[in-house]
């Protein structure tokens, strides 16, 4: 019965650790693009999120990738979620499209067609 509850334990911290980080990697500091209409985010939806920062830089899970470990990240993620895998882009409203074009790019060849843009509301 002993290692039962080790293992259940272990099971808890790593979906504890791993839920922060899916948190931690929302909140990084990006200026996002001002948008008169927007969908609300649906929280029941799992995407996985790219980040853009201010100088171009794509994160995701909060480290710095390149082009190669982008593609295997965006395939990885497909063939877990199948026809469900979604990807959420959060881009910084300076960085030029010439640095987001490729992320679509390799999110369509890797299967995922549910890309959604994080915005602010535009204050009236």
């Amino acid at each position: 019965m002993t290692p039962m509850i080790d293992v259940v334990f272990l099971l808890i911290i790593f979906f504890l650790v791993s839920s922060h980080l899916a948190r931690q990697e929302i909140h990084l500091p990006v200026e996002l693009p001002i948008a008169n209409t927007y969908l609300p985010e649906n929280p029941d939806r799992s995407a996985l999120t790219v980040t853009v920062d201010d100088q171009s830089q794509w994160r995701v899970g909060g480290n710095v990738v390149a082009i190669d470990e982008l593609k295997q990240i965006l395939n990885d993620h497909a063939s877990r979620s199948g026809s469900s895998a979604a990807v959420r882009l959060r881009t910084d409203g300076s960085v030029h499209y010439q640095y987001i074009e490729p992320i679509l790019r390799e999110t369509a060849l890797a299967g995922i067609y549910d890309v959604t843009f994080s915005v602010r509301e535009a204050t009236r």
